[in-house]
């Protein structure tokens, strides 16, 4: 009999369950019907990856992704009038420095708080001028990821490296010159750098750096400009060193990014396994035919390795900068040759410090298209390509599913189920990049499905959004 009463109790309670959870699935459900749908209209789409646009066809968008392209009518749906704008993907800058406004030692003038307020700054006035992602790639910026990502603060999706890897004496060493050996500075309690020796040091601070959230490594494997200690053709840190760096990064499933100028510090990297190269601007055939023979890629930085270093230099550079500086000036123009020679996948990154130079990292995008000399132009479509679909595809191929917060679409693209960060611009920018430089042509921007600029509208109307003006700050655009 007790055994009967069991079998009724658990019956019941059964049954409850079932009567609470079947309603609330089918809330879910219902939920995840409903959707916020925008139908973009009277639009010439520019995929990201194709060579031409498709003239006159919609774009549906539903949450946060692309769900449909073509001619498309729904007519219950929120919907914005492109006025035959070109809609491209969002502008994705691979190489940017949200905690160092300032340059290298800004942290001698400026306390973290600061530092953190002009980053939020810079994430929010890239967002508005039309970049929807960015790799941060040197300096703290793992908490003000998260915040954007989590949408507590306006700005692009962001990928970070966490503090920069390098050795005593490298590129990462932003002490004073009285400084004792292995003391501490500043920037190193802010986390906005490690100055480490030795394969067990390197090991942990890769290890930190995954721990906290970092999405890949930063490892200064060479000399800079932008630094007091390092000749460009430094040869530290060792081939061990940079090993560990590696193996950290494959531990948790990602990839190491470097920061170099020169053939050994190219060819040390290539053998550890790097997957992303930046600057490289002394480098040589040497080199260059190894790197296009491992699959990996480069990270172009035109107006910060180009233009900057070439003669309009940021006012914070020293006369010891300024000469490094013109040594790499030197090699760019062999280097650009030599890597559209062997088809190194490249992608672009600015190299911006800081929110006063928000505007110079679309003059970025631009650089390759209009102020390369003839013989190294870049064609207005292969900049956009290396501004958008190609940086998307490293960031897919190179970042595994359990690490990357962006796996569940694609980046930089105009395709059905990826995300719906989307510009839409007065002209075809694929055609004529100079555009993008004037802030009006720019006229719609949706990021995650939200919009962020909407020049669509007269400015009475309820939805108009234009974008920020610099405040309390003289440059101009």
């Amino acid at each position: 009999m007790k055994k009967q009463n069991l079998f009724f109790t658990i019956l019941a309670i059964t049954a409850l369950v079932v009567a609470i959870t079947l309603p609330q699935s089918q809330a879910q459900e219902k939920k995840k019907e409903a959707q916020p749908q925008v139908l973009i209209t009277n639009v010439n789409v520019w995929d990201g990856t194709s060579d031409s646009v498709t003239k006159g066809v919609n774009v549906l968008v539903e949450g946060n992704k692309i769900k449909k392209i073509g001619k498309i009518n729904a007519p219950k749906v929120v919907k914005i009038d492109g006025k035959g704008g070109t809609l491209t993907p969002g502008l994705i800058d691979m190489h940017q420095h949200l905690m160092l406004n300032g340059g290298t030692a800004a942290g001698n003038n400026w306390d973290a708080y600061v530092q953190g307020a002009h980053a939020s700054r810079a994430a929010e006035y890239l967002l508005r001028s039309g970049f929807t992602t960015i790799r941060d790639i040197a300096g703290n910026s793992i908490g003000i990821k998260r915040a954007i990502n989590k949408g507590m603060l306006p700005g692009p999706r962001v990928y970070t490296s966490g503090p920069a890897i390098g050795p005593t004496g490298g590129h990462s060493d932003w002490g004073s010159r009285v400084a004792a050996p292995g003391e501490s500075n500043y920037q190193i309690k802010v986390q906005n750098t490690h100055v480490v020796d030795g394969r067990a040091e390197w090991l942990r601070a890769g290890r930190w750096n995954l721990r906290n959230g970092a999405d890949f490594l930063k490892v200064m494997a060479g000399g800079g400009v932008a630094s007091e200690f390092d000749p460009l053709h430094l040869q530290s840190p060792s081939p061990e060193e940079m090993e560990a760096a590696v193996q950290a990064a494959k531990e948790y499933g990602t990839y190491v990014a470097i920061h170099a100028y020169t053939d050994d510090a190219y060819l040390k990297s290539i053998k550890a396994g790097v997957k992303s190269f930046e600057h490289g601007f002394l480098t040589t055939e040497k080199s260059i035919k190894p790197l296009a023979e491992s699959g990996a890629w480069w990270s172009i930085q035109p107006y910060g390795g180009y233009t900057l270093l070439c003669g309009a230099f940021p006012d914070w550079y020293t006369e010891g900068m300024k000469t490094k500086a013109k040594m790499v000036c030197e090699g760019v123009k062999t280097t650009i040759k030599t890597m559209k020679k062997y088809k190194v996948k490249t992608f672009n990154g600015s190299d911006m410090f800081g929110w006063d130079n928000w505007h110079n990292a679309l003059v970025n995008v631009a650089t390759p298209t209009t102020a390369f000399p003839d013989d190294l132009k870049y064609t207005s479509l292969e900049s956009m390509k290396m501004s958008t679909s190609l940086p998307g595809q490293f960031l897919r191929e190179n970042v595994n599913q359990n690490r990357n917060d962006f796996i569940e679409a694609k980046l930089g693209v105009v395709e059905e189920g990826a995300w719906a960060d989307l510009l839409i611009w007065k002209g075809d920018p694929t055609k004529d990049i100079k555009l993008i430089l004037k802030a009006d042509n720019l006229l719609f921007i949706m990021k995650d499905g939200k919009s962020y600029k909407n020049l669509l509208v007269p400015p009475t109307h309820e939805s108009f959004q234009s974008a920020p003006k610099p405040a309390g700050h003289s440059f101009s655009m």
